[in-house]
């Protein structure tokens, strides 16, 4: 079965999209990759999604409108693929998520009308993964622990995502654990805008002419946040905007320079620190995936605090951009196996079935095993 799987991060970026050929299910499945594309939003779409996912006044218009036009944006972009895969895996794009400021009863909020592409290219899709997680008693993310599992089994490794927000997994004896740690890109792009006009750190290349400022390393590493024992994650409502004023307030001194590497060194600093706090046992490896990994400061930084075990996902035969579009294919062709999104019983591979289905002309094709 081919999926075509869309995600939009935290980040705010753009979408990545991968198209994904898959056999199997459980732990009999197997994978490739057939192509990737990353497509930046304009910047037009981009400011309102920052602002709408900000919690800054908006109207039901607005959020109705957004949701449209991110519709539209992601059926332009499924389009270059023809017609060329059998099933849409979409992520959703989160612009409000409850558990992320401690309240797992205010629910969560994916936005991006998957029923457009879905009219247009007559394929059936499986989106809402993240709601119904929720609803059955999870907390809605992070969502890469069931994929990893299937594809590094109890190996002992850990698996590191680096978006906006940093999210680990480790695969050890007891089964995938998996959580968010922190902030990963998110503070550093936020800084980025505001003291340099740019969206993120190209490389790490202002990090890299700054030094950490320890005091304020000191105070990022006393966040209450890191104290909260997982399951837990976290997102753009506790580390965005406010977070940041409180921080340039605070820190106002430093060269701005040094601001940027500081943040930085909390994103690696913060997962190493969560990993020893919170994991059974030290991973065998650690394999990092998402946009961080492409910033050296970032990686040089895993790589001191955790040693010569640091690897990308690009070393495991997956492009580090297209780690999460594989994940949500995953979690597609689990759902059209009628098999677990969020595993809570590794010797059964039992769990909660995730994701809401919208049919399309292909669906009683797709589904017909189960008629």
């Amino acid at each position: 079965m081919k999926i075509l799987s869309i995600v939009s991060g935290t980040s705010t970026d753009g979408l990545t999209i991968g198209h994904v050929e898959l056999t199997g299910f459980d732990l009999n499945t197997s994978f490739k990759i057939l192509k990737g594309i990353t497509i930046p939003y304009p910047e037009e779409l981009r400011c309102r999604l920052l602002r709408l996912a900000g919690n800054f006044y908006t109207t039901s218009e607005e959020v109705s409108k957004l949701n449209w036009d991110l519709g539209l944006q992601i059926s332009d972009a499924g389009s270059s693929f023809e017609d060329d895969f059998d099933l849409i895996s979409y992520s959703g794009h989160t612009v409000y998520h409850g558990p992320s400021v401690l309240k797992p009863g205010h629910a969560t909020l994916q936005i991006g009308e998957i029923s457009i592409l879905v009219s247009r290219s007559g394929k059936t899709a499986i989106s809402d993964y993240r709601i119904t997680d929720m609803a059955q008693g999870g907390l809605g993310a992070p969502l890469v622990a069931t994929s990893d599992y299937i594809l590094f089994r109890r190996s002992g490794i850990l698996t590191v995502n680096i978006g906006g927000i940093a999210n680990i997994t480790y695969l050890g004896e007891e089964g995938p654990l998996a959580f968010d740690t922190g902030p990963g890109n998110m503070l550093i792009d936020q800084a980025m805008s505001r003291l340099f006009g740019s969206k993120f750190d190209n490389d790490g290349i202002v990090a890299s002419t700054g030094r950490v400022n320890e005091e304020m390393l000191t105070f990022l590493m006393k966040d209450k946040y890191l104290k909260i024992s997982p399951p837990k994650n976290s997102g753009r409502e506790y580390y965005g905007t406010q977070f940041l004023d409180k921080l340039l307030k605070q820190f106002s001194s430093l060269a701005k320079e040094d601001f940027i590497r500081t943040l930085t060194r909390f994103t690696a600093e913060s997962i190493y620190d969560q990993a020893r706090r919170f994991l059974p046992g030290f991973p065998t490896e650690v394999v990092v995936g998402g946009g961080g990994s492409r910033n050296r400061v970032v990686m040089s930084d895993m790589k001191e605090l955790f040693g010569n075990i640091v690897s990308t996902f690009g070393s495991k035969g997956i492009d580090d951009e297209l780690r999460e579009s594989l994940a949500f294919a995953i979690l597609a062709n689990q759902t059209v196996h009628h098999a677990a999104g969020r595993i809570t019983d590794v010797t059964t591979m039992s769990g909660p079935v995730l994701g809401k289905i919208t049919p399309g002309d292909n669906f009683r094709d797709l589904f017909q095993f189960l008629m």
